[in-house]
């Protein structure tokens, strides 16, 4: 476990993983693991890679199934994740090691969106918020831009779920209650 030490602390300034604990734990996984074979960075980075298409392909089928698409839901979803995950531009994912923080942090955003469509499709399951929530909390931990996920997450459900504002927060506050801009709730209660 000494190879883990300072993994979780900030590297030096102006380094890809400065300030992304989980993205600093990763590598010192992949180095204690294999040393500077990229190999093994390379295979987790396509590990990565291969899970941010599934769970967009669950984001897709889920919200098609929705809005009413049908049986064909489950193979558009299948088409236009498969062209997102396998185009040509997505390959410096998989082979730019230090793109990772730009993949895991994508994985934990469509995870977040994921959990939430989940938890708002299954009344009572509560996990799935949870779920939600910590994919939100991982992300954070792996790149700044993962800010924006709880807005995300209340635009999706006011689209696609509860279709205005203060019916999201009605159905869904407790979910929503971290990305509520200020003024927010003041304008539920004029409105």
């Amino acid at each position: 476990m000494a190879f883990l030490a300072g993994a979780l602390s900030a590297a030096g300034q102006g380094l890809t993983s400065s300030g992304r604990p989980l993205v600093n734990l990763s590598f010192a996984v992949n180095f204690a693991l294999t040393g500077n074979a990229v190999r093994s960075y390379h295979v987790l980075n396509l590990c990565v890679h291969s899970l941010a298409g599934l769970t967009l392909f669950g984001i897709l089928r889920r919200t098609l199934e929705a809005l009413g698409i049908g049986s064909r839901s489950s193979l558009l979803a299948l088409g236009i994740s498969l062209i997102w995950t396998l185009h040509p531009l997505q390959t410096e994912a998989v082979t730019y090691i230090v793109q990772r923080a730009e993949s895991m942090m994508g994985v934990f955003y469509l995870q977040t969106l994921y959990w939430f469509i989940r938890y708002a499709g299954a009344p009572g399951r509560r996990q799935y918020g949870v779920l939600s929530f910590l994919a939100c909390l991982l992300g954070m931990a792996t790149k700044e831009v993962m800010v924006s996920a709880p807005l995300m997450v209340l635009l999706y459900d006011r689209a696609f779920v509860s279709g205005s504002f203060r019916e999201s927060w009605r159905r869904h506050g407790l979910v929503h209650l971290p990305s509520a801009p200020p003024g927010f709730f003041s304008a539920l209660r004029s409105s």
